[in-house]
């Protein structure tokens, strides 16, 4: 049972990890739909949005359903989603696609993952995290490493009917897999927690800042990595890997997050996570273009490393029993970033025709983020 669930989880998130590959969309959609790349970016942001409301629901949208209707409701939205942009091929069905019914099925599955590791053990939980976290990440891998000419070159209906149609076939896959039964109920006095005791508790609240600030700056690159790269002097086939190199960095720091949290802190962790991607965001800012992929790794890393970290430091301050229904309130700092960061990224690009006072911003959230995780107590938050 251990390993199916580790493997449901994987191939669910591996589905909807194309949220994080849009800036291999973004030049043909720039050019198939005559729209600016600042009014795109608007796209990518509602995707965001409608995740972190996925996120949000899906703790009681699983207890009510059930296992396999959950998986069906959020694969078919997230396919759906891709193919009502194939079927209209406009910016119009583009929003409706990919930027609502898309972003929501998204956070839907990546809400029925961590759902299914936090089932494990407590011996497994973190490694399975990594690994489901870090799957979220293959599909951008693939696309970028083995179809970015193809994606680039080709038509973005065609496209995307091709990936709404690989997302829908996986969801039908995962719900044949599910258990049959509901998620276990958590204890009635926890679950009746209101919402608002969490999110005004001044230890959520930092936590949450903190996540902002990551976000943010992940978010950033995942929207506009290909356009920083082009605009450093880059050449197309650079810009292209990029994604792949920031996916391939994501991998690498969920796989280690949880883990490296049980090791050593939470504080420890939030502080190094913040510095690292500082340093990533520098990288990208100087003018030698290869020196951009060093950077996008580093930032890959942090922003995959979130995933694993926080659930196992959710985990640890404030109950296993709790870490869906926390993590899922957390990822309204996710949202909020999402909001911000890629349209504001846009038009800052646009208003200095460059990408440095974007990234600029992007540095000054990391020493704010480094200077909150300082006054964390110091103390292992995993277990």
């Amino acid at each position: 049972m251990t390993l199916r669930l580790v493997f449901l989880a994987c191939l669910s998130n591996a589905a909807m990890g194309v949220l994080y590959v849009w800036s291999l969309f973004l030049l043909p959609l720039e050019a198939a739909l005559g729209t600016s790349r600042s009014g795109l970016s608007l796209i990518p942001a509602c995707a965001l949005v409608a995740f972190t409301l996925g996120m949000v629901l899906h703790d009681r949208l699983l207890r009510m359903l059930g296992f396999r209707a959950f998986s069906l409701l959020a694969f078919g939205l997230a396919g759906g989603g891709h193919l009502v942009f194939a079927a209209g091929g406009s910016l119009v069905t583009l929003f409706i696609g990919y930027g609502l019914l898309f972003g929501l099925g998204a956070g839907l599955g990546y809400g029925l993952a961590l759902a299914l590791v936090t089932r494990l053990p407590d011996a497994v939980r973190s490694l399975g995290l990594g690994l489901a976290m870090a799957a979220f990440a293959v599909s951008g891998v693939a696309l970028s490493g083995l179809f970015a000419g193809p994606i680039r070159d080709g038509d973005p209906a065609y496209v995307f009917l091709i990936i709404g149609i690989a997302i829908v076939l996986t969801g039908l896959v995962v719900t044949a897999l599910l258990p049959v039964s509901r998620p276990v109920a958590v204890a009635e006095e926890v679950r009746a927690l209101p919402l608002l005791r969490d999110v005004t508790d001044p230890k959520f609240l930092r936590l949450a800042l903190i996540f902002f600030f990551i976000c943010y700056t992940g978010l950033m690159v995942v929207a506009h990595l290909t356009g920083i790269v082009l605009a450093q002097g880059g050449t197309a086939r650079l810009a292209g890997l990029a994604p792949g190199v920031f996916t391939f960095g994501y991998i690498l720091g969920s796989l280690a997050g949880g883990r490296l949290v049980e090791l050593s802190s939470g504080r420890t962790m939030l502080i190094l996570s913040n510095l690292l991607a500082g340093a990533g965001l520098v990288t990208l800012l100087l003018p030698a273009p290869p020196l951009a992929l060093a950077g996008a790794l580093a930032v890959g890393m942090v922003f995959g490393g979130s995933a694993s970290l926080m659930p196992v430091l959710i985990g640890g301050e404030f109950g296993t029993e709790r870490t869906g229904g926390i993590y899922g309130r957390l990822m309204l700092a996710f949202g909020a970033a999402g909001l911000v960061a890629p349209p504001l990224s846009g038009r800052l690009f646009a208003a200095a025709g460059s990408y440095i006072p974007a990234l600029g911003i992007g540095v000054a959230m990391c020493a704010a983020g480094m200077a909150l995780g300082m006054t964390m107590k110091p103390e292992k938050s995993g277990g």
